[in-house]
């Protein structure tokens, strides 16, 4: 709770929802990005300025000039105003607004431009109407600041937005910055506040997450190009997916800096309110793809529409090896190789099963038989139970080009996993791939992503209905997380020798996470691939570790080497936003009291 109000306190903003218990998991169908639950009582109270705003402002050693370029067109008097006066109401002085009037044929919005009196706004006036992309070249054409800060006519910003942009340059000198939002209503109120992810490549070909407000490099946007109008309504997505192609070097600030508007037929209501959208976003991937020189396909969420998922080809047909430890689970063991076997549409695979010290006659005479399949190899290993250690002597059987870990008591269900899976995980940035898996029933989620909380690891989402999008379409989208279950999780062998596997200090509990955290601090992104279902019955082999003392007595030792592991990571997680419940696995907000 003190986190909670620490950062009430410091970011100026109040989110009114109760801690006491967290809201029940969602169901199919609730709305995208905020429910009358786990955000409807979400309020931004404006910050007020440092009481040494000067003495801070004159410790910067860089002064950016900040050039906000915003393409207008037949804007409302009263919303254009508000835009500008919210530039005019900055803590950080040094700035420039651009505006382009891209041949407005309203009277009341070129009589606005007109009575604007204030020497730091240019007003351009094009005599053609050029649409969103060409008039915003145009403002980019006119800029001379250091770095540019694209706004939209109808929107505003914080109060203290360039300053925390010029504050994040001085800290970690960014080409990209983005940063938290919220969305406006009609009425005046405050609602919808994404919090976002720090940087993730797999999430921006998924949505167009990085959204307001953005501020890049001029001398970068200079080299990456102007918008493209051809993918007008989504030129923004395009610049960024096209902008990092050129650098790595991009920040995100965890605070609400940028209020968007929602007024009648705006993306800001619905994605899908304007058609030519839906072609924009698709194509934007598409060209992604391209140039990026990969195959691939943008296929639609059946779920909601107007969202669609990269689902990348296979590069070749590489030997697939996929590695399941075992002991004395004959039934739930035949139940998982029949569905490898009777369900998998692609052939290059190898089954590498561990035998954990079976003594059950049914599991021994069942495993005699397996090996002899051409598929399958059975290694006997009678020791102490080490997860960690079983996978590692798996990977070193294993003769594929890409490993897939999967848990004897999981349930194939469709035909193209392994394809799907794959397509990911070759890809240079990914490190390791999850699917999403399901209590058995296939209607509740029992994994689509860890988050790393306050009390330790967990599954986010846990038993939201499958069909439900989660917080702005975690449930249903390719995210980047900072790790994924060890039930079913798909690495390329390099990458796994390169963090040298799966760490066997750790041999029962969270080793999966010990590998994720460790890929990604080698550079690598983590990733789900919610497009793949399987069936988990979860701890069938070996019980819940949660309901017996000395087993939960393990666990707590095993968190603990987990940390001194990985300090970094020690209540840390790029991809939980820190404004989030500090336990909260569906990404609540939490209640926040002003004493």
């Amino acid at each position: 709770m003190a986190r909670a109000v620490q950062i009430c306190r410091k970011e100026g903003l109040l989110h009114a929802v109760s801690q006491r218990a967290l809201p029940p998991p969602a169901e199919a169908g609730q709305s995208i990005g905020t429910g009358s639950v786990l955000h409807g009582g979400y309020t931004y109270i404006e910050p007020a300025a440092p009481a040494d705003l000067n003495v801070q402002l004159e410790k910067m050693a860089i002064k950016p000039m900040f050039s906000i370029v915003v393409p207008a067109y037949n804007t409302p008097p009263a919303l254009l105003t508000a835009a500008i006066e919210s530039v005019k109401k900055q803590w950080y002085p040094y700035w420039e607004l651009i505006l382009v009037n891209d041949a407005s044929p309203a009277r009341e919005t070129r009589a606005a431009l007109e009575r604007v009196d204030d020497k730091r706004i240019k007003i351009l006036h094009l005599g053609k109407n050029a649409g969103i992309s060409g008039a915003t070249n145009v403002g980019l054409d006119a800029a001379s600041g250091d770095y540019i800060v694209f706004m939209d006519h109808d929107d505003e910003i914080t109060p203290d937005c360039l300053y925390e942009l010029a504050a994040c340059i001085n800290r970690e000198d960014p080409d990209f910055i983005y940063s938290d939002e919220d969305k406006l209503t009609e009425t005046g109120e405050f609602t919808e506040p994404h919090f976002k992810p720090d940087w993730s490549p797999d999430t921006m070909m998924s949505t167009m997450f990085t959204c307001h407000v953005s501020c890049v490099r001029r001398s970068v946007q200079k080299a990456v190009g102007g918008l493209r109008s051809e993918v007008d309504g989504c030129q923004d997505w395009d610049f960024v997916l096209r902008l990092v192609e050129h650098t790595s070097r991009i920040s995100h600030i965890p605070k609400v800096l940028y209020h968007w508007r929602m007024i009648p037929g705006s993306t800001a209501i619905d994605i899908a309110a304007k058609s030519y959208i839906l072609e924009s976003s698709k194509k934007v991937r598409e060209d992604a793809l391209a140039r990026r020189g990969l195959a691939g396909r943008v296929e639609p969420v059946a779920q909601v529409p107007g969202y669609f998922r990269v689902a990348y080809a296979l590069r070749g047909t590489p030997l697939i090896s996929i590695i399941i430890p075992t002991r004395d689970n004959e039934k739930i063991l035949r139940q998982c190789i029949d569905s490898i076997f009777t369900r998998t549409q692609y052939e290059n695979f190898e089954i590498i099963l561990l035998d954990n010290g079976s003594k059950d006659s049914a599991t021994l005479a069942y495993l005699e038989t397996l090996q002899a399949h051409e598929k399958i190899m059975v290694v006997r290993h009678d020791a102490p139970f080490n997860y960690s250690e079983l996978n590692n002597i798996g990977a070193r059987h294993a003769r594929g080009e890409l490993l897939l870990f999967l848990n004897d008591d999981t349930e194939v269900l469709q035909a193209d996993w392994l394809e799907r899976l794959g397509g990911y995980a070759q890809l240079p940035h990914v490190g390791a791939v999850g699917a999403k898996l399901l209590y058995a029933g296939g209607k509740q989620v029992q994994h689509a992503g860890l988050v790393n909380l306050e009390t330790g690891p967990a599954h986010a989402m846990l038993r939201i209905n499958v069909d439900a999008p989660g917080y702005f379409m975690r449930n249903l989208l390719e995210y980047n997380w900072l790790a994924v279950t060890g039930a079913c999780l798909m690495v390329e062998r390099a990458k796994f020798m390169q963090v040298d596997g799966f760490a066997e200090s750790l041999p029962v509990a969270y080793n999966d996470v010990d590998f994720g955290m460790r890929l990604h601090a080698a550079g690598f992104y983590n990733v789900v691939v919610p497009a793949v279902h399987l069936i988990h019955h979860e701890s069938v082999s070996r019980g819940s570790d949660h309901m017996d003392p000395e087993k939960l007595s393990r666990l707590k030792r095993e968190m603990r080497a987990l940390y001194a592991r990985n300090p970094r990571y020690f209540q840390y997680d790029p991809f939980f936003n820190i404004n989030f419940h500090p336990n909260g696995i569906n990404f609540d907000i939490p209640a926040c009291r002003v004493n």
